[in-house]
């Protein structure tokens, strides 16, 4: 996004190779979901350029001298949510369900609120609601 209201378009980006705890991703999809929308449209605040989508999917370029779990060449799949590793959600391979994580949300409106509900019903023994629309 290069600014608000502005068309939308996919651009090629040069980025620094990965610290020693990053891990770089070559996107094969990515999703833009309310959260981008509204990013986009102004209505929460963020700033520009930036780049929308915060799940996604792809294979591994490049990892820091510190990073064990993937390896170049993995396929992986990219949540925003936090996972603590240890919970049973997590050893199952399910670390999206993850029972520590606290999940936070961007707007109490409907589907903030099922966004709440999903939680609670996946296990999350916190969440967090940011509502940006002031009353």
């Amino acid at each position: 996004m290069t600014e608000v209201n502005v068309p939308l378009h996919i651009t090629s980006l040069d980025l620094d190779a990965p610290k020693s705890d990053e891990v770089l991703v070559r996107l094969a999809a990515t999703g833009v979901c309310a959260f981008d929308a509204h990013t986009h449209s102004g209505r929460i605040p963020s700033p520009s350029p930036c780049v929308l989508g915060h799940e996604g999917a792809g294979v591994v370029e490049a990892v820091g001298d510190r990073v064990t779990h993937v390896a170049v060449g993995d396929h992986v799949a990219l949540s925003w949510m936090p996972n603590c590793g240890t919970c049973r959600h997590c050893q199952s391979g399910r670390p999206a369900l993850c029972t520590a994580a606290a999940p936070a949300i961007f707007g109490a409106g409907g589907v903030g609120l099922s966004a709440v509900m999903a939680a609670q019903i996946s296990g999350a023994e916190h969440i967090i609601v940011i509502d940006p629309v002031a009353d």
